[in-house]
Protein backbone atom coordinates (compact mmCIF):
# COMPACT_ATOMS: atom_id res chain seq x y z
CA UNK A 1 0.00 0.00 0.00
CA UNK A 2 1.12 3.28 -0.88
CA UNK A 3 1.49 5.69 2.30
CA UNK A 4 2.14 8.41 0.71
CA UNK A 5 -1.28 8.79 -1.56
CA UNK A 6 -4.38 9.96 0.82
CA UNK A 7 -6.45 7.82 -1.92
CA UNK A 8 -4.77 4.80 -1.05
CA UNK A 9 -6.26 4.69 2.51
CA UNK A 10 -9.84 3.12 3.68
CA UNK A 11 -12.26 5.38 4.90
CA UNK A 12 -11.71 3.32 8.73
CA UNK A 13 -7.76 4.36 8.14
CA UNK A 14 -8.76 8.01 7.07
CA UNK A 15 -11.12 8.41 10.00
CA UNK A 16 -7.89 7.32 12.28
CA UNK A 17 -5.58 9.50 10.66
CA UNK A 18 -7.13 12.25 11.13
CA UNK A 19 -7.22 12.01 14.80
CA UNK A 20 -4.01 13.72 16.22
CA UNK A 21 -3.83 11.25 18.85
CA UNK A 22 -2.24 8.78 16.67
CA UNK A 23 0.53 10.43 15.23
CA UNK A 24 3.35 11.16 16.98
CA UNK A 25 7.35 12.80 16.14
CA UNK A 26 10.31 11.64 18.41
CA UNK A 27 13.67 12.42 18.36
CA UNK A 28 15.92 9.19 18.01
CA UNK A 29 19.16 11.27 18.90
CA UNK A 30 20.04 12.39 15.23
CA UNK A 31 16.88 13.25 13.44
CA UNK A 32 12.94 13.36 13.62
CA UNK A 33 10.91 10.34 12.75
CA UNK A 34 6.81 10.79 12.43
CA UNK A 35 5.15 7.42 13.59
CA UNK A 36 1.22 6.82 13.44
CA UNK A 37 -1.16 4.57 15.02
CA UNK A 38 -3.73 3.23 12.45
CA UNK A 39 -3.52 -0.41 12.71
CA UNK A 40 -3.69 -1.19 16.39
CA UNK A 41 0.67 -0.77 16.67
CA UNK A 42 2.97 2.29 16.27
CA UNK A 43 4.42 2.50 12.72
CA UNK A 44 6.51 4.17 10.96
CA UNK A 45 4.69 6.91 8.48
CA UNK A 46 7.21 8.65 6.34
CA UNK A 47 11.05 6.88 5.11
CA UNK A 48 12.12 10.44 5.30
CA UNK A 49 13.45 11.37 8.80
CA UNK A 50 13.04 15.32 9.63
CA UNK A 51 16.59 17.54 10.35
CA UNK A 52 14.42 19.44 13.39
CA UNK A 53 11.05 19.42 14.81
CA UNK A 54 9.16 22.21 12.83
CA UNK A 55 9.92 20.92 9.22
CA UNK A 56 8.38 17.22 10.85
CA UNK A 57 4.92 19.44 12.44
CA UNK A 58 4.40 21.30 9.77
CA UNK A 59 4.11 18.08 7.39
CA UNK A 60 2.33 16.16 9.49
CA UNK A 61 -0.21 19.67 9.84
CA UNK A 62 -0.26 19.60 6.44
CA UNK A 63 -1.17 15.78 5.69
CA UNK A 64 -4.28 16.21 8.25
CA UNK A 65 -5.37 19.17 6.54
CA UNK A 66 -5.54 16.69 3.27
CA UNK A 67 -6.90 13.63 5.19
CA UNK A 68 -9.27 15.86 6.67
CA UNK A 69 -10.97 16.76 2.79
CA UNK A 70 -10.42 13.85 1.88
CA UNK A 71 -12.70 12.31 4.68
CA UNK A 72 -15.46 15.33 4.36
CA UNK A 73 -15.61 14.79 0.91
CA UNK A 74 -16.31 11.05 1.20
CA UNK A 75 -18.51 11.34 3.97
CA UNK A 76 -20.34 14.20 1.32
CA UNK A 77 -20.64 11.68 -1.13
CA UNK A 78 -21.91 8.46 0.62
CA UNK A 79 -24.65 11.04 2.03
CA UNK A 80 -25.64 12.47 -0.81
CA UNK A 81 -25.84 8.85 -2.84
CA UNK A 82 -28.31 8.23 0.37
CA UNK A 83 -29.97 11.17 0.24
CA UNK A 84 -31.18 10.44 -3.65
CA UNK A 85 -31.60 6.64 -2.44
CA UNK A 86 -34.54 7.34 -0.66
CA UNK A 87 -35.71 10.47 -2.55
CA UNK A 88 -36.35 7.78 -4.93
CA UNK A 89 -38.25 5.28 -2.05
CA UNK A 90 -40.22 8.35 -1.70
CA UNK A 91 -41.24 8.54 -5.12
CA UNK A 92 -41.72 5.03 -5.79
CA UNK A 93 -43.91 5.07 -2.32
CA UNK A 94 -46.11 8.87 -3.73
CA UNK A 95 -46.44 6.77 -7.20
CA UNK A 96 -48.00 4.01 -5.45
CA UNK A 97 -50.40 6.33 -3.18
CA UNK A 98 -51.58 7.78 -6.05
CA UNK A 99 -52.31 4.76 -7.80
CA UNK A 100 -54.37 3.37 -4.69
CA UNK A 101 -56.19 6.80 -4.78
CA UNK A 102 -57.22 7.12 -8.03
CA UNK A 103 -58.07 2.80 -8.21
CA UNK A 104 -61.79 1.24 -7.50
CA UNK A 105 -60.95 0.25 -4.14
CA UNK A 106 -63.38 1.61 -1.39
CA UNK A 107 -62.00 4.43 0.44
CA UNK A 108 -61.96 2.38 3.61
CA UNK A 109 -59.30 0.09 1.86
CA UNK A 110 -57.63 3.28 0.48
CA UNK A 111 -57.05 4.98 3.59
CA UNK A 112 -55.74 2.07 4.92
CA UNK A 113 -53.25 1.16 2.33
CA UNK A 114 -52.50 5.03 2.31
CA UNK A 115 -51.23 4.51 5.94
CA UNK A 116 -49.68 2.00 5.98
CA UNK A 117 -47.50 2.87 3.01
CA UNK A 118 -46.77 5.96 4.41
CA UNK A 119 -47.54 6.54 8.08
CA UNK A 120 -45.73 10.31 8.07
CA UNK A 121 -48.90 11.10 5.93
CA UNK A 122 -51.24 13.63 7.67
CA UNK A 123 -55.11 13.46 7.95
CA UNK A 124 -55.08 16.45 5.68
CA UNK A 125 -53.26 14.77 3.13
CA UNK A 126 -55.24 11.82 2.99
CA UNK A 127 -58.45 13.86 3.09
CA UNK A 128 -57.34 15.90 0.06
CA UNK A 129 -55.71 12.68 -2.15
CA UNK A 130 -59.05 11.05 -1.88
CA UNK A 131 -61.22 13.99 -1.69
CA UNK A 132 -63.11 13.58 1.46
CA UNK A 133 -64.23 15.44 4.62
CA UNK A 134 -61.88 14.50 7.76
CA UNK A 135 -65.46 13.26 9.50
CA UNK A 136 -65.81 10.38 6.59
CA UNK A 137 -61.50 9.91 7.22
CA UNK A 138 -62.28 9.33 11.24
CA UNK A 139 -65.67 7.35 10.54
CA UNK A 140 -63.31 4.70 8.39
CA UNK A 141 -60.62 4.72 11.11
CA UNK A 142 -62.80 4.19 13.75
CA UNK A 143 -64.48 0.81 11.67
CA UNK A 144 -61.23 -0.13 10.97
CA UNK A 145 -60.21 -0.21 14.28
CA UNK A 146 -63.40 -1.66 15.36
CA UNK A 147 -62.81 -4.71 12.76
CA UNK A 148 -59.38 -4.91 14.10
CA UNK A 149 -58.55 -4.91 10.67
CA UNK A 150 -55.76 -1.09 10.52
CA UNK A 151 -52.79 -1.75 9.30
CA UNK A 152 -50.09 -0.24 11.26
CA UNK A 153 -46.24 0.31 9.81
Amino acid sequence: MDRFNYKSWSTNQLILLTEVDNHKVMFDGYEYIWWNNIEGEWKRHCLLNYSNHKKAISHLRYCLNIWDKELNKRRNKIERKQFFIDMGTHFKSQEKIRKTANSSLPTIEKINFIRLENPNTTKHQVCELLGIKPSIYYRHLRTLKSRGTLLSA
